[in-house]
């Protein structure tokens, strides 16, 4: 019962602590760095389930990157670990026919990202598209990325590897022509302004042990996947929340010329300042603050120690009224 209440006390100093600091400082503006919104983009690799994603952002997370948005207008679509799910995984989806199709632009309008995660190109493989003819989808889609957002930052894997025998005969081999063709096509059409990465997802990717079907990875698979966008990810991304200055006050001394009592100076150290203030308060819900003096704690002299007395010492303590109590 004793702790219990103590929890209250506590919870009731805290809120009128808050309260005082607002009333005397005036609104400190907290501006909430705008979250990084990153939308993975692909087909059925990256969305059904495209259990990469949850590692990734988890690995993000517990890595101090919490600023972050995955953006895209599915829903999560399972994976058993608490994550932010929403992306532009379309099972089945061309780069072809996404592009030739106007499919991107609408999602980017609705989701407006920063950096895009581009995981594209196995359907056109499989249908036997011609490496230029991908590219050229390529190009259409960053064009498309660029009108939404200039600044798109945007990450383009070299596509992991397809078993022949479970797919198609030519599939992997399409797979290493696109892969091959990406770095130069990402060369030529990377900006300054809106740099194309270009991330190796086939090295060291096995279709044999990291997929469950020679198309669509596993949990190792998954995990590799996860931990190469990590790799190339994060070095885009920077801090969280950030506090607009706000000048630090200086202790507020006052010197009274023999003083019996110096009023708000309630600790007894020869100067009025937030801590007697935060005191004062202390001393209202009950928390009984070690070396505190109860005679200087009245400082509107009514008779009582209350929220008050620790809001006239903490406007003492920035300037706002005199400290002459």
């Amino acid at each position: 019962m004793i702790k219990k209440n103590v929890k209250k006390q506590q919870k009731k100093f805290y809120t009128l602590l808050l309260v005082i600091i607002f009333l005397c400082t005036g609104p400190v503006i907290i501006v909430q760095a705008q979250a990084v919104r990153i939308m993975p983009l692909g087909d059925s690799i990256t969305g059904s389930p495209g259990c990469w994603r949850a590692l990734l952002w988890v690995n993000l997370i517990n890595n101090g990157y919490t600023n972050i948005d995955f953006v895209g207008t599915l829903p999560p679509q399972g994976c058993g670990i608490d994550h932010d799910g929403d992306n532009e995984g379309h099972g089945g989806i061309l780069a072809t026919n996404m592009a030739d199709q106007n499919q991107l632009s609408p999602w980017l309008s609705a989701t407006n990202p920063d950096i895009v995660l581009m995981h594209l190109g196995t359907n056109d493989c499989w249908s036997n598209r011609d490496t230029n003819t991908i590219l050229n989808a390529f190009s259409k889609l960053v064009d498309q990325m660029r009108s939404n957002n200039p600044n798109m930052k945007i990450l383009v894997a070299k596509i992991i590897p397809m078993d022949p025998s479970r797919s198609c005969s030519e599939c992997n081999n399409n797979v290493t022509a696109l892969n091959n063709a990406i770095p130069g096509w990402a060369s030529g059409k990377s900006t300054s302004q809106s740099p194309i990465t270009v991330v190796d997802q086939n090295s060291g990717f096995s279709y044999t042990s990291d997929t469950y079907d020679g198309v669509h990875p596993n949990d190792s698979g998954d995990q590799k996947i996860a931990d190469k966008w990590y790799a190339a990810l994060t070095p885009l991304l920077s801090g969280g929340p950030t506090e607009t200055p706000y000048p630090t006050p200086t202790a507020t001394p006052v010197t009274v010329t023999n003083p019996s009592v110096l009023h708000g100076d309630v600790d007894s150290s020869g100067s009025i300042d937030i801590v007697d203030a935060l005191l004062i308060a202390q001393y209202y819900v009950g928390l009984a603050p070690v070396n505190f003096n109860a005679a200087a704690a009245d400082v509107n002299r009514d008779g009582t120690i209350d929220v008050i007395d620790a809001l006239r010492v903490a406007q003492c303590y920035v300037g706002l009224i005199p400290c002459d109590f």
